[in-house]
């Protein structure tokens, strides 16, 4: 292990700050989200009922976008956040996870909505049909590699802790990524339902948002102290 808690304290600051706004973000959108309606393709009929599927979706991208930000500082900061060397990939998994998963949450934010409202579903079914296959396959590209950081990093706490969490909130941390995965699961075998697990990504966001102000701190007294700890 190295002697100081981070490489670039600076960076781990910024990291951390950025993953704290980020988890708000994703988990209050995530708070008004309806609950899947059977597989990964958006219903028109879900659409043209949840009138704040928009500004939902926006909240959700917008925190995607820091979560690669976050991730990336955190890559940068180097330093125990780093150690060992599985916390290294988690972190890389995050931010290239999110950058596909991004695509989702946009086509949902600022195409699938607006095509629902102008009649393409009935109008214009290939076109619609055409962005539902987009959004799924950046999902499967983003969501999968993101949950597998996410939960490195939560178990990689509980094991080998790094932030200075209470090990009762690092094991809540593993216990939200884990059950993360459920809606995935539960969308792509036809188990239904396992689909209003989604909801257990308002906790894991949460956490991850908590992790991340945790860290800063951290790096924010090693910046104070002048000196590796």
């Amino acid at each position: 292990m190295t002697e100081s808690p981070f490489r670039e304290p600076g960076a781990a600051r910024a990291g951390g700050y950025v993953l704290a706004v980020a988890g708000l973000l994703v988990a209050v959108g995530l708070l008004f989200h309806p609950v899947p309606a059977g597989g990964f393709l958006e219903k028109p009929s879900v659409l043209e009922h949840t009138p704040w599927w928009g500004p939902i979706h926006v909240a959700i991208a917008a925190g995607f976008v820091l979560c690669v930000l976050g991730s990336l500082l955190m890559l940068c900061a180097g330093g125990r956040v780093l150690e060992p060397w599985p916390a290294a990939l988690c972190w890389g998994a995050m931010a290239v996870g999110m950058v596909f998963f991004t695509g989702v949450a946009l086509i949902n934010g600022w195409v699938m909505h607006a095509l629902t409202r102008l009649g393409a579903p009935a109008t214009d079914p290939l076109l619609f049909d055409a962005f539902n296959r987009l959004l799924v396959g950046y999902g499967w590209l983003g969501n999968p590699l993101f949950l597998v950081g996410l939960t490195g990093i939560a178990y990689l706490e509980v094991r080998t802790p790094t932030g200075r969490l209470p090990r009762w909130l690092a094991w809540v941390g593993l216990a939200t990524a884990v059950l993360s995965w459920g809606r995935g699961i539960g969308s792509a075998t036809g188990l239904y339902f396992l689909e209003p697990l989604i909801f257990a990504n308002v906790p894991a966001f949460l956490w991850l948002g908590l992790y991340g102000l945790k860290l800063a701190a951290w790096a924010s007294e090693q910046s104070a102290a002048g000196r590796p700890e």
